[in-house]
């Protein structure tokens, strides 16, 4: 009589090897610092990670290096890592490049008479109008959600997989300075017209010279909305001192 498998047994379920692993791990800490329960300059000790993810610390240590590579953590010799400090050279730094990548994209489909596919503009068109209504609401989280998937969309479809690709990896960073700064839009009807509407009519109309001015304008803003808060940040921060 042939014995019967228990459930376990007959599903068959395959282990966690330590590439999945250490990408759940990355993933889970990244949540994490995007979300600001991991604040800058927090130590991310590898033996309380080991402990909360049940993971061992061969894939903790490959998850931080990743990390370390996307800039959301510093990884220091003998010190072990710790959450990136936010400063006004790494939001430079990150929307110099967003802002790269874009025009690159932009002028591949000033290149390429066939891009954006007809299915991609619809998504561009339909992301304008859904950010115009989004503005007129009390939560801007649905706008900046809208805002960052039509970015990645104008940069998808471009067809560069490389730029598409470093170009999702600074969206983390982008998430996080938002969670960080507490940034408030006050002008997000204006913006959306300015900035989504109108370059969806340069990209329809093929007017490269004119995307390429409302994407760099945008990018141009969105710095100096950071660094003002930035910069209030660390003023206050003096003051405090001060006073102690």
């Amino acid at each position: 009589m042939p014995i019967k498998k228990d459930a376990v047994s007959r599903a068959q379920l395959v282990p966690m090897n330590n590439i999945a692993s250490s990408e759940y791990a990355a993933d889970q800490i990244r949540a994490a610092i995007i979300k600001g329960l991991f604040r800058p300059g927090d130590r991310l000790v590898e033996k309380n990670l080991t402990e909360q993810l049940n993971i061992s610390r061969h894939p903790i240590r490959e998850a931080l290096r990743r990390l370390n590579q996307e800039g959301l953590v510093d990884v220091r010799p003998n010190r072990g890592a710790v959450v990136a400090k936010l400063d006004p050279a790494s939001i430079l730094e990150v929307y110099a490049i967003r802002s790269a990548l874009g025009e690159l994209a932009l002028k591949a489909f000033h290149d390429n008479p066939a891009l954006p596919f007809a299915s991609e503009m619809k998504a561009l068109e339909k992301m304008a109008n859904a950010a115009l209504r989004l503005a007129r609401q009390d939560n801007q989280q649905a706008t900046i959600l809208n805002d960052l998937e039509f970015q990645e969309t104008i940069v998808i479809a471009s067809g560069l997989e490389r730029c598409a690709r470093y170009f999702a990896e600074t969206t983390v960073e982008v998430k996080r300075f938002n969670n960080l700064t507490g940034i408030v839009y006050t002008e997000r009807e204006a913006d959306a017209q300015q900035y989504v509407v109108a370059l969806v009519a340069a990209i329809k109309a093929r007017d490269i010279d004119k995307a390429l001015a409302i994407w760099k304008d945008k990018f141009a803003k969105a710095v100096s909305r950071y660094m003002a808060l930035v910069e209030k940040e660390q003023s206050v921060g003096k003051i405090v001192k001060k006073v102690k």
